[in-house]
């Protein structure tokens, strides 16, 4: 009967950990849908407000294929690796057009206070597909909320 007992209440404790994960996962679910939303919404200030403030980075490595077209038309930046931090990253919203990101395939790893996301990516312009790729997201529960730490990506131009 105390065995019952024990394994009763390790059995409790790991559902009561599963349903806390699950509801984190729902967060960040609701993170990635609020990304897009704000860019579709060219809400700058809202989409900064997602990211921390300081410890942001923004890579892209840029695909083979994509790669090879660039170097083939003499790029003047050869480098197929680009950086750059939140203060410059959001910028992209003030560009002219309609603008949209898909996430597919989307995988979210967590425990209550860090994550990631994983998923497959398409940037539309107008309703163009104009680059595509796989993101990786490393995040961090700050003062009850999710903020995207980091993000790296692969490009490939369509």
């Amino acid at each position: 009967m105390k065995n019952m007992s024990v394994v009763f209440f390790v059995l409790l404790t790991f559902i009561c950990r599963a349903q806390e994960y699950t509801q984190q996962k729902n967060e960040i679910q609701n993170l990635v849908k609020e990304v897009r939303q704000h860019i579709i919404n060219k809400d700058t200030t809202a989409f900064k407000a997602l990211f921390t403030k300081n410890s942001f980075n923004w890579t892209a490595v840029i695909k083979d294929k994509t790669q090879q077209k660039r170097l083939k038309n003499k790029t003047s930046n050869p480098s197929n690796l680009f950086t750059k931090k939140i203060q410059d990253f959001h910028l992209f919203l003030l560009d002219k057009g309609n603008q949209d990101e898909l996430f597919k395939n989307v995988h979210i790893e967590n425990d209550d206070v860090i994550g990631s996301v994983t998923c497959d990516y398409s940037f539309l312009l107008d309703n163009r597909v104009t680059n595509y790729g796989k993101e990786f997201w490393q995040l961090a529960k700050v003062n009850g909320q999710w903020k995207i730490i980091s993000v790296i990506y692969s490009i490939e131009l369509d």
